[in-house]
């Protein structure tokens, strides 16, 4: 059963569990699988955009590196639901240790819920848990404008 109604959203992402999350999900290398393989599908959303040449994470979620931390977002119509039910996720980034400490390695979110305040509300959870991080290049248009802003503080 899902959570949301396809005709609600009109949007293709990875489902997994409601379990009464909240965005963002913190994945790490012993998260739930079906977490890791979410971040696995929106890195191969990422990587279709922007045209890399590969995938920013581990193939099927199997992810090498024990010390990346991932984020995930579902759908907002989503938190709260039970496991009973699947809640699509809508986006997900991932930043790798590097010697100066963390750094934003890549981040998509799907089109539709861009601009909505997504990434915003998330930005002090990354730096309460992870410090203050670089964000690594190169960057997007929208990026470049969100980190114009005030109070969006990162390393350069």
């Amino acid at each position: 059963m899902r959570a949301i109604i396809p005709e609600a959203t009109d949007i293709v992402c990875p489902l997994i569990s409601g379990n009464h999350l909240f965005n963002p999900i913190k994945v790490t290398a012993k998260s739930p699988k079906t977490y890791r393989k979410a971040v696995y599908r929106i890195a191969q959303f990422f990587r279709r955009e922007f045209e890399y040449d590969f995938v920013q994470y581990g193939y099927e979620g199997e992810e090498t590196d024990p010390n990346h931390v991932a984020f995930l977002w579902i759908h907002p119509e989503g938190q709260h639901f039970s496991k009973e039910f699947k809640v699509p996720c809508i986006g997900a980034c991932c930043f790798r240790l590097r010697p100066s400490g963390y750094a934003l390695q890549w981040i998509w979110l799907h089109p539709y819920l861009r601009r909505k305040g997504l990434l915003s509300k998330s930005w002090a959870k990354f730096i309460n848990e992870l410090g203050n991080f670089h964000v690594e290049t190169p960057l997007s248009d929208a990026m470049k404008a969100f980190l114009k802003k005030p109070n969006y503080f990162y390393l350069q």
